[in-house]
């Protein structure tokens, strides 16, 4: 794992551990020193590190906004992520509305003279711009912290890069995905059959089997109990006469119940699945590592939907990735303003102590300007190759004949 980045406990720690009883700051408290950390943090965050954050947004059809992230501070773009893996940003209107529920006293009536594309087939008004972006505007709220958008993102999926105050905790994200359950009967290409296996993420960042068995009178007692206890990740269906609806409640109960009769346990208790029909969400929480993609982390998943051209083991219909579970982070600094950080500490504790003397504090506060210009240098990604890449961008060769 990279150890690119330090906590701030890890910071205080030690800082505390460099006090002596001649030191100046010897009766800083910890509340004192975490409160310092966490002001140089924003600090550094803004001037040095710039810490860019992205966040996936749905824009709401009716209200055609979207909430800011909590540790939001300056928006850098939004946009869409195009077929070519690139950024393609939405253009900033600041005559968009803020309010969609006012209503509109300008029409689109090209023989309105309220319109000011009034007759467009000889000219329009004066001082009206021409020209669209295709894809649709933004306008940043701050008062609502929200982002407005045109008509054009309504019910649209945008991807938003901007700074963070570099102070405010991440929170953990569950991880969640859907299953799409069927019995031979309603399906017959794809449906559950015994044997048939699907993997589910766990929350160590491996996966978990589970295993559908057919109820026969060799595995059931006369009492329809089992003769021997199953394990939790076997789930019993009585497969001939079951429909899909009754395999997705069999599915759901194993993940959340286990098999209490058997005492037997669920297989993880921070896993649980709901069933809408014949659709299972399973939830994973307090992530312990970060959780498998489901489609981007090898074959792990692939067996969940299987060929009945080529295996006689059914499977699922459809699989999908509804949310990509997160860990969260607490506050941090990178190790390159790591020292940039102590030193502001120092610096701004003795800053207004009368006992400290002016020499004492101005060489603080050299110290600390010092580091913070190391750790911007340090942080400067520029170099000699970029230089070169952005200056041929718009060099093309002549051709040769």
């Amino acid at each position: 794992m990279a150890i690119e980045y330090t906590t701030i406990e890890e910071v205080i720690n030690d800082f505390q551990l460099m006090i002596d009883d001649s030191s100046y700051d010897k009766e800083a408290q910890i509340y004192q020193l975490r409160l310092l950390a966490l002001q140089g943090l924003r600090e550094l965050t803004f001037d040095v590190e710039q810490s860019v954050r992205t966040t996936t947004l749905s824009v709401d059809s009716t209200t055609l906004q979207v909430a800011l992230p909590a540790d939001y501070v300056k928006l850098l773009r939004v946009g869409y992520k195009g077929d070519d893996k690139e950024f393609h940003p939405l253009g900033s209107n600041p005559n968009l509305t803020l309010d969609d529920s006012v209503l509109a006293q300008v029409n689109d009536d090209l023989y309105d003279e309220n319109n000011p594309y009034f007759h467009t087939d000889v000219g329009q008004k004066y001082g009206t711009g021409g020209g669209k972006n295709s894809l649709g505007y933004y306008r940043v709220n701050r008062h609502d912290n929200t982002i407005n958008f045109s008509s054009d993102v309504a019910g649209k999926t945008v991807f938003m890069e901007y700074i963070s105050d570099g102070i405010t905790e991440t929170p953990p994200k569950n991880h969640i995905v859907r299953f799409v359950l069927n019995n031979t009967a309603t399906n017959i290409a794809y449906g559950i059959t015994d044997g048939t296996t699907i993997k589910i993420p766990n929350r160590s960042g491996s996966f978990i089997t589970y295993t559908f068995k057919n109820k026969t009178s060799d595995t059931f007692t006369a009492h329809d109990g089992l003769t021997s206890n199953p394990a939790s990740t076997d789930v019993y269906i009585d497969l001939s006469n079951e429909s899909h609806t009754g395999i997705a409640e069999s599915f759901s109960k194993v993940i959340n119940e286990g098999y209490p009769t058997y005492s037997v346990s669920p297989n993880d208790l921070k896993i649980t699945a709901s069933n809408n029909s014949n659709i299972v969400t399973v939830t994973l929480s307090d992530l312990t590592a970060a959780p498998l993609n489901l489609l981007s982390v090898g074959n792990d998943f692939d067996s969940n939907i299987v060929n009945p051209s080529t295996v006689t083991n059914h499977s699922v219909i459809s699989q999908e990735l509804v949310q990509l579970g997160s860990l969260g982070n607490k506050p941090r600094i990178h190790k390159f303003c790591e020292e940039a950080l102590r030193s502001y500490m120092y610096y701004k504790y003795i800053q207004r102590k009368r006992g400290v003397p002016a020499n004492e504090k101005q060489m603080a506060k050299r110290s600390y300007f010092n580091e913070k210009r190391l750790a911007r240098a340090r942080m400067m990604n520029f170099n000699k190759e970029t230089a070169m890449l952005t200056s041929r961008k718009a060099f093309k060769q002549s051709p040769k004949i």
